[in-house]
């Protein structure tokens, strides 16, 4: 969506173009003996993995969690989390497990969520899902994102989380001397 705004200065008077995103943001409210993170999220990334039936995915975000909006914004959501279940998986990871809601209606889901080590305000949440379940918010997840086949995704020797976002969400490029 373009809009624009009247900048004016002591010599001149312009009209500039602000470009304001679209993207839905996402909605999590999540609890635990260790672990709470709440905030509706506008900066985040997306990685998807499918299977043999193409509608089904294994979802995997990268939120900045510095992003939160206000509540009174009127941004549309891509989905809402709540959950208030959670079990530590080791260092810095965690299975959650609540309610995911989306246009279609609210169902139970798990999800596993990711903090790296460090300071750093960035998560991972991953979740398996339709692609029915985000409605209109499907475009949006896959805008620029990282798709693959289906595999196993988180390996069982793991030490927890890496720092990097980009890391998660994107193949290492291979090359040859």
């Amino acid at each position: 969506m373009h809009t624009t705004a009247r900048v004016e200065t002591s010599h001149s008077q312009s009209v500039v173009p602000i470009i304001s995103s679209a993207r839905r943001s996402v909605n999590l409210d999540l609890a635990g003996d260790d672990f709470m993170l709440q905030g509706n999220f506008s900066d985040w990334e997306s990685g998807l993995a499918y299977g043999p039936d193409l509608d089904r995915v294994r979802v995997k975000l990268a939120i900045d969690t510095t992003s939160t909006l206000a509540e009174d914004s009127d941004r549309a959501s891509l989905f809402a989390f709540h959950g208030r279940e959670s079990e530590s998986l080791g260092t810095g990871r965690y299975r959650v497990v609540g309610t995911f809601t989306g246009p279609r209606g609210a169902k139970a889901m798990e999800m596993t969520v990711e903090s790296p080590p460090g300071h750093t305000a960035l998560i991972v949440v991953t979740f398996a899902a339709k692609k029915q379940d985000f409605g209109d918010g499907w475009h949006d997840l896959i805008a620029n994102v990282n798709v693959g086949p289906l595999g196993d995704q988180e390996p069982e020797d793991a030490d927890g989380p890496v720092r990097s976002a980009h890391a998660w969400l994107l193949p290492p490029p291979l090359g040859a001397a």
